[in-house]
């Protein structure tokens, strides 16, 4: 038998299921609601300058370009890794 989670281990051990499992449905559900699947592929081109910018600054790199501008196919907000939005 186990001994019981302490209060502070408990509290952790929320907080690290609310990141990891509920926190990044939700930023993706909102990202939808605010950018629209329909609509991401124009809206990123339209914004394409900006973002090229960030990539020259070296703030996006080439793996998070290639999933806002494919080679094959449109950009998914589920293929997005928000874990840094979290942090």
């Amino acid at each position: 038998m186990m001994a019981p989670l302490s209060e502070e281990e408990e509290n952790y051990v929320r907080l690290a299921l609310l990141l990891k499992g509920v926190a990044p449905r939700a930023i993706r559900t909102y990202f939808d609601r605010t950018f629209p699947p329909t609509y991401l592929p124009s809206t990123l081109n339209t914004n394409y300058n900006t973002l090229d910018n960030l990539k020259f600054r070296r703030v996006l790199n080439q793996a998070q370009w290639n999933l806002l501008f494919p080679t094959n196919g449109v950009p998914d907000s589920t293929s997005f890794d928000v874990t840094d939005v979290l942090m």
